[in-house]
């Protein structure tokens, strides 16, 4: 048998595993009967297996465009493919969390975050909900606190917003936005111009608890202040500020 069928087979075969590796780690985690830090184990496992198969498909390729063999075709054509498609979604979100602070905790307002009222309690083992903005983090080769850090590289989200509206018409604005988000609305009060939901990641189900705040701003507008914490865990690979970010673009939509 030549290599480069070998590889293919070899390739697919990877591949399976992998697969069944990265489901079973998905669907354990999310009906809870493994914690997230085992379904990252697990799924590191499902990443080397299939960055085995993208390497053993890939010479397989090169040797087949570069014969014009089409030996092994379909199984050398799934693994490679599969494989990037399982590589995607960890090797994204591992690259996000490069790039990301090392936190759990994003807020617009870091001197003065939004307080979460009906979602202050949580059960123990999970993260405590008073934000820390002088907490000490290594970021982009500076060692400085949570707040400064977001002040100097999130500009565009730590910059307020406020819009010439009543605050009322603004705190509707803002719920609204928070159900085409698919957040799941835990409570509200106009009157204390506070909003609190959750969102869950699709893969792990991860749950960000998130709170919103409206205020007057002047006297003819309102301000909006946003602030999103993972229940768990203590680094989030950039997924409450992508949360900031998504809610604040969707606002202004």
């Amino acid at each position: 048998m030549r290599f480069p069928v070998l590889a293919a087979r070899l390739a697919l075969a990877a591949l399976v595993p992998a697969a069944a590796i990265a489901a079973g780690a998905i669907i354990a985690v999310r009906m809870g009967m493994a914690s997230f830090a085992v379904g990252l184990e697990a799924m590191t496992a499902a990443v080397a297996l299939a960055a085995i198969a993208l390497i053993l498909s890939a010479i397989w390729m090169v040797s087949a465009l570069r014969h014009n063999r089409g030996d092994a075709k379909r199984a050398g054509m799934i693994a490679f493919f599969g494989a990037l498609l399982l590589l995607y979604v960890p090797l994204r979100t591992v690259y996000q969390g490069l790039m990301a602070p090392p936190i759990h905790d994003a807020t617009t307002d870091p001197e003065d975050p939004p307080l979460f009222v009906a979602l202050a309690k949580r059960p123990s083992g999970e993260n405590a909900t008073a934000f820390d903005p002088s907490r000490m983090i290594h970021y982009r080769g500076e060692y400085n606190t949570v707040s400064y850090m977001l002040h100097t590289y999130y500009t565009e989200l730590t910059k307020p917003l406020a819009l010439i509206m009543p605050p009322a018409k603004m705190f509707w604005r803002c719920f609204n936005a928070a159900k085409r988000m698919g957040w799941h609305i835990v409570d509200y009060n106009e009157k204390e111009g506070r909003i609190e939901a959750t969102a869950t990641s699709f893969w792990f189900g991860q749950v960000s608890d998130i709170v919103i705040r409206v205020r007057p701003a002047g006297t003819l507008g309102a301000r909006f202040d946003m602030r999103a914490e993972s229940q768990t865990g203590n680094r989030d690979f950039g997924r409450n500020l992508d949360l900031l970010k998504s809610y604040r673009a969707k606002l202004g939509s």
